[in-house]
């Protein structure tokens, strides 16, 4: 097999291998996640769980209606006041009572109900609050990846070179053209080179890896996935300087800690309402049946529902319930209740604090990587025009591997920094993007 068969084969495996890696977008890699994430799922419950707390207040004023029966024995004995002497007493009784009761007034009724609403609303929230982070989290973690992904292209690119280079001075110290050193040289830059490219690609499939477990996908192999770029549209764009109102208005987390600080204000008003009386009705209709047993004589009883007709009973009535004294309790929840609103309060003002510097430290970032990346760029070029001519020169003899090494390693080095300021302030832009509109 001549060498144009091997390299057939070679270019053959290469191209089944792209066609066999799946392309993966930043949005899919969020879709898929917020699928299969498990968190989502508990806070779906959450939501459930708060709309089942959450009802009407015409509902808390319908009335409770319970039905009670009673079957018992009475056995024993008690004195006839006629011969003075004790008898046996022995009676079988059935209570029976259907009881109704209503709140008429109660200040916690409402002040309930719209708390619930608002923790309904809460942890609508939360669930959003929850996706965002986790967004955030794949946004970082599929800049990472794609950066050095990025990087192993590089790297492969240029061992394309050391490999030609490597070739060409093993024929020329055979035939004595080159001194040995020069062979020891490019052994070493050729041996170190694929040593990088070994560490970047086993750094590139541990990041893909670990990509793919915050999306929660099983059967999907790191080296099978190749990410995209979503697109240098906007990584040099400027951030505008309503960010921090447009984030305050749109992202999650602040949205859930003012629904918290509003649950905690409607527990002051439904601590401070027991102080307030409470207005009450109750209704009760009962009757009883009884039955003598083992009494000496004839002892007729009336019939089971005569009994029940004649010792029927209504009992209707109203109940006010004032407070007066229950060992300062009420005053006690009172202030717990406001230092809970002060804390959630506090809590507040720190997730505003948080965000604000947060949008703040990654804008100055973002415009320094954007500066950086224009000066990066400049630097990149003139490292290439100057390792083209020292790669003519190494050819033509006039510098030895070390300086020709030297060239290509700074060729490398401002290749990788424009790479990593050019990315990161996409990464930025799209991260400060989401803060303001919860969106990339």
């Amino acid at each position: 097999m001549n060498a144009k068969s091997y390299v057939y084969i070679f270019f053959l495996l290469v191209t089944q291998l792209s066609f066999s890696q799946e392309i993966l977008t930043l949005q899919q890699c969020v879709e898929t996640g917020k699928k299969n994430n498990l968190d989502f799922q508990i806070r779906q419950l959450e939501i459930l769980s708060a709309e089942t707390t959450h009802r009407s207040p015409v509902m808390e004023y319908l009335p409770k209606v319970d039905f009670a029966g009673t079957h018992s024995y009475s056995i024993g004995s008690t004195i006839d006041p006629a011969t003075n002497t004790r008898v046996s007493s022995n009676i079988q009784s059935d209570n029976f009572a259907i009881n109704a009761s209503m709140n008429l007034l109660d200040f916690n009724v409402f002040t309930a109900a719209r708390r619930n609403k608002i923790a309904v609303l809460k942890s609508r929230a939360d669930k959003e609050a929850t996706a965002a982070e986790y967004s955030l989290s794949i946004l970082e973690n599929y800049f990472s990846a794609l950066y050095t992904q990025e990087l192993l292209k590089i790297r492969l690119d240029q061992f394309e070179n050391a490999k030609f280079n490597m070739k060409r001075i093993e024929k020329e110290v055979e035939i004595g053209s080159k001194p040995k050193s020069d062979l020891y040289d490019m052994q070493v830059s050729y041996a170190l080179e694929e040593n990088g490219i070994t560490e970047t690609r086993q750094t590139l499939y541990n990041q893909k890896l670990i990509l793919i477990q915050l999306m929660n996908v099983q059967g999907m192999m790191p080296d099978g996935i190749v990410l995209e770029n979503p697109g240098e549209s906007g990584s040099m764009a400027p951030i505008e300087s309503t960010a921090y109102e447009n984030a305050l208005k749109n992202y999650a987390k602040i949205q859930s800690v003012l629904f918290a600080e509003e649950i905690a204000k409607k527990q002051v008003t439904i601590e401070k309402n027991g102080f307030l009386p409470i207005l009450s009705a109750y209704y009760s209709y009962s009757s009883f049946y009884y039955l003598p047993l083992n009494q000496p004589g004839d002892q007729r009883v009336n019939p089971f529902w005569t009994q029940l007709n004649d010792n029927k009973n209504h009992y209707i009535g109203f109940q006010l319930n004032v407070p007066v004294f229950n060992g300062f309790r009420t005053n006690r929840n009172v202030q717990l209740a406001k230092i809970e609103h002060q804390k959630k309060t506090v809590e507040t003002e720190q997730e505003k604090i948080k965000l604000r510097q947060t949008i703040e430290q990654e804008t100055a970032k973002q415009q320094q990587n954007t500066e950086m990346a224009l000066k990066l760029e400049d630097t990149r070029n003139y490292t290439e025009k100057s390792f083209t001519t020292t790669q003519s020169k190494f050819t033509g003899g006039l510098v030895d591997a070390i300086v020709f090494t030297a060239a290509k390693n700074q060729l490398l080095t401002a290749e990788y920094n424009l790479l990593k300021a050019k990315y990161t302030a996409q990464y930025l832009t799209l991260k400060l993007n989401f803060l303001q509109f919860n969106t990339f």
